[in-house]
């Protein structure tokens, strides 16, 4: 009975987001002659490990052109219906999850994340968890949870923020407590 508690405390130890590593990466192009500088911030899924030639399973904010958009990657064919709409789970740590829909890529190995999710997924994901659950339908396999350490996500804010002004009173807004 010992041995079954021990196991048990072990695995709730090992799967607790806390012990996710966040690294986000984030890269910064400055503005050159007319063009404007672009901040992409990407977190890679945990249990992603890939030769360098394939795409990795990737959450990416980005603000190009003073516009942020996200948007996730995955190497699943996606299930979306005939209008492109993916249903998609979100979860962040122990939150209550949340259905919503988001737009499939062409290709149907990602999906783009709207605006208003985007701003609940910054303030409420980003800031305050450590780990981000997003579950989608593939094609292939099935109901498939992507798992996003998005810890310490104040760097790539900061970026994103200087890259995009205008949207401060939006999803980059400092969160209320």
């Amino acid at each position: 009975m010992r041995t079954a508690w021990i196991r048990l405390a072990l695995l709730t130890v090992a799967s607790r987001p806390g012990t996710l590593a966040a690294q986000w990466r984030v890269s910064v192009e400055p503005a050159l002659g007319s063009r404007q500088s672009s901040v992409l911030a990407v977190a890679r899924e945990v249990s992603d490990s890939v030769a360098t030639d394939e795409p990795a399973i990737s959450l990416v904010v980005r603000c190009a052109g003073r516009t942020l958009d996200a948007f996730i990657t995955t190497r699943d064919r996606l299930d979306s219906d005939t209008n492109g709409d993916l249903r998609v789970r979100v979860q962040s740590d122990g939150a209550r999850p949340r259905d919503v829909r988001w737009q499939a890529t062409k290709s149907n190995t990602g999906a783009f994340i709207p605006a208003l999710d985007l701003r609940d997924i910054i303030q409420r994901g980003f800031l305050r968890t450590r780990a981000l659950r997003i579950t989608a339908a593939t094609q292939q396999r099935g109901r498939v949870t992507y798992v996003f350490p998005v810890a310490d996500f104040r760097p790539a804010l900061s970026a994103l923020r200087d890259a995009c002004p205008n949207d401060r009173g939006g999803a980059l807004a400092e969160p209320s407590r």
